[in-house]
């Protein structure tokens, strides 16, 4: 591409030609990159500035591989090539690709959701209500990278500028339509999304989870906001208002703002008549005021219901913030009521693993809303007995395994816990989840305090076989915990076989076949090639 055409719409502050005399609309750039290992010959690299590690000490190298324009915040001494200087690296980037790529993110619907929980859910809810329409659909989240029926593991929750509109560009030539995606506050702290083209975007909730990741909460929430406060005119923006920070951001955008409450009635969409069946909601959902389609349409004042097929209180928000990107996106109230109802769920996200003589659910809990949400949700269950064996959070500081020891002991005694079995799982914990000796105390004294028995293994098989060993008829068996429990569910569904032939085999082999979240690497790779080829 000529380097005038992809400069469009980036400011640059000066620039620093050295011996190139060459005019910029005679420099042809094949490749963009923000990784040295990554640059070919003709190469624009840019040099972004992260927590760990400074591209611009790498531009020599990258200079050194073919680069022939490199993108810097500071002049770098001693490079005979081309070099740019902004005063925004990051944000350059995000032009940068867009502009070669061709603006992909204008060519589809793009649903844009951020929370401190529930992304992963709300998106794959809304790819569900999409397909019911025979849209073909794309997904960007934690889990992987969706395009129609090729799906590739995520590295990130959102991927850094470049690679996502590379992403954009692949789906714009499957010819797909609608695309769903989380962002998360460090994608937009750090503009991975910037220049994205939202249509829809939605903020649902927030708890002080993530705050390590930025200066303070305020500096978390301001990142969060930034997705409401600078939508588009011509977008739509969708907010919790059972939310109290939220409800200011209504007044703080451009985009038309569609608002909801289960317990705050005031907004454009109310609930009512709540009821659960096995602990999975029913609702009636009341349009109280009139709002518009993305092509113009009027969304007129009713009433409708919806049933769902996933468990808990919490599910009721999903499945709003869903539902109003469907109505958003022109979808009918018939195809949107079978979406939600198609929904079965997201791996380690309250999943029901086994559901016969005994229940085995997992699920993250990596914060008190995550807790609240899980614990509520079973207690709309019948069960004689509750086993929890939850992998300790490593490398997030005693404060943090101090407020998570609290939140479950908060619920241990409302609830027919039997003892907790707890594990570092130090075998599987990566350097990111390492728990150290300070986490653990600060885990193991909030326990003490409130005179609950913990059960303590180091590995995280040790502590598995414990507690399937304990369930009896009737019981729950919850594993809970970050990457670290990430093989948990495999590795319980063999013992169950293991230990109780008679458990449905079939049922356990079904689950087994489908998994990606801890599967052993070669397999996955085989079954993401099953899937891409529709086997």
């Amino acid at each position: 591409m000529n380097l005038t055409d992809l400069l469009k719409s980036v400011k640059i502050d000066s620039s620093c030609h050295n011996q190139l005399k060459t005019e910029l609309d005679k420099i042809d750039i094949k490749k963009i990159a923000y990784h040295s290992k990554e640059v070919d010959t003709d190469t624009l690299f840019v040099c972004i500035k992260g927590h760990q590690t400074d591209g611009h000490h790498y531009a020599k190298h990258a200079a050194s591989q073919g680069a022939t324009v490199i993108v810097v915040e500071d002049f770098i001494e001693d490079i005979e090539v081309l070099q740019l200087k902004v005063s925004d690296s990051r944000e350059a980037l995000a032009i940068l690709s867009s502009n070669f790529f061709d603006h992909p993110s204008k060519a589809m619907s793009i649903f844009g959701v951020t929370a401190t929980n529930g992304k992963t859910t709300i998106t794959y809810m809304t790819e569900e209500i999409f397909k019911a329409y025979q849209l073909k659909s794309g997904l960007i989240g934690t889990i992987l990278v969706k395009m129609d029926k090729d799906i590739e593991m995520s590295i990130l929750t959102t991927p850094e500028s470049y690679d996502l509109h590379q992403h954009f560009a692949k789906m714009r030539e499957r010819e797909i339509t609608h695309v769903s995606m989380e962002v998360s506050s460090s994608a937009l702290e750090l503009k991975r999304v910037y220049n994205t083209d939202f249509d829809v975007v939605a903020f649902m909730n927030i708890s002080p989870e993530h705050i390590r990741l930025h200066e303070s909460f305020d500096a978390y929430f301001d990142a969060k906001a930034s997705l409401i406060r600078n939508a588009s005119k011509t977008s739509t923006a969708i907010l919790n208002l059972d939310e109290p920070l939220l409800i200011p951001l209504e007044k703080e955008t451009e985009a038309q703002v569609v608002t909801f409450g289960i317990d705050n009635k005031s907004g454009t969409i109310s609930v009512s008549d709540i009821q659960f069946s096995s602990g999975k909601p029913s609702f009636t959902v009341n349009i109280r005021k009139p709002f518009n389609t993305l092509s113009g349409k009027i969304i007129e004042i009713t009433s409708f219901d919806i049933e769902m097929s996933v468990l808990g209180y919490h599910s009721i928000y999903n499945a709003l913030t869903a539902l109003v990107t469907g109505l958003v996106n022109d979808l009918p109230i018939e195809v949107i009521q079978r979406g939600i109802k198609n929904f079965q769920g997201v791996e380690r996200r309250f999943q029901i693993l086994y559901d016969k003589e005994f229940k085995v659910i997992d699920d993250l809990l990596l914060n008190q809303n995550n807790i609240d949400s899980c614990m509520e949700t079973i207690s709309h269950l019948d069960y004689n007995e509750l086993h929890l064996v939850h992998a300790i959070r490593g490398s997030n500081g005693p404060a943090h395994s101090t407020e998570i020891a609290e939140s479950l002991t908060k619920w241990f005694h409302k609830m027919k816990i039997a003892k907790i079995i707890l594990t570092t799982a130090s075998s599987h914990a990566s350097k990111n989840d390492t728990v150290t000796e300070e986490e653990l105390a600060a885990f193991l004294k909030v326990m003490h305090q409130n005179k609950i028995e913990i059960t303590f293994f180091k590995e995280l098989e040790d502590s598995l076989h414990f507690g399937v060993e304990q369930l009896n008829v009737g019981d729950i068996l919850l594993i809970s915990g970050a990457h670290s429990m990430d093989q948990g569910a495999r590795k319980t569904l063999e013992l169950l076989k293991e230990i109780y032939p008679q458990v449905d085999h079939e049922k356990i082999d079904h689950i087994l076949k489908n998994k990606i979240i801890g599967m052993d690497s070669f397999k996955v790779a085989e079954k993401l090639l099953n899937l891409n080829s529709g086997i």
